[in-house]
């Protein structure tokens, strides 16, 4: 019985993990605390964030391709909450994947607007129109049952509103996904 027990105590301790996890993201999206200032190298963050999954992404046969422009400008945000975000939306690209495929990190800048552009980019099986428009509902999720909370992007949603900024979603079946976010 000792096989049974372990196995047992593991799935215990991975729904006390999940229902931590829902918990941290509710907290999260419930609390209102005011965005620091810092100053923000773009590429720099992405880098690093990216430098978080990618062990994990080439465990799973993933390559995370980088596409930045020289002439993005230093931002004035919220270091840890953009990289919250970016740090969602590269485990959410690489689930969606799943295994054998690429996420894209790129970065521009819009003179005109005075805005700085963040992309993520994945080659996985996309999100059915008809479910883009709930993308940032709390609770909605395209994850199996017990593998996404649906908190994800709409604590990111609400992160980058607060911050100024806005993120949307492009994606076509088949062909996969492109989170935007913009940032002034």
């Amino acid at each position: 019985n000792f096989a049974e027990f372990s196995e047992s105590v593991d799935k215990i301790e991975q729904h006390v993990a999940r229902a931590r996890k829902i918990i941290h993201n509710l907290l999260g999206f419930a609390r209102r605390m005011e965005p620091a200032k810092e100053k923000i190298n773009v590429n720099n963050l992405l880098d690093e964030t990216t430098g978080f999954l990618e062990n994990e992404a080439r465990y799973v046969n993933i390559r995370i391709e980088k596409n930045y422009q020289d002439n993005v400008p230093v931002i004035t945000s919220d270091l840890s909450q953009i990289q919250q975000v970016v740090l969602n939306l590269l485990n959410n690209a690489i689930d969606a994947i799943g295994h054998d495929g690429t996420v894209t990190v790129s970065t521009c800048y819009h003179e005109k607007t005075d805005e700085v552009e963040l992309n993520v980019t994945d080659t996985g099986p996309g999100i059915a129109e008809s479910e883009l428009n709930k993308i940032f509902d709390p609770f909605f999720t395209t994850k199996e049952v017990g593998k996404g909370t649906g908190l994800g992007l709409s604590i990111s949603y609400s992160i980058i509103e607060k911050l100024g900024g806005k993120i949307k979603v492009q994606s076509k079946v088949g062909q996969g996904t492109t989170f935007t976010i913009l940032l002034p």
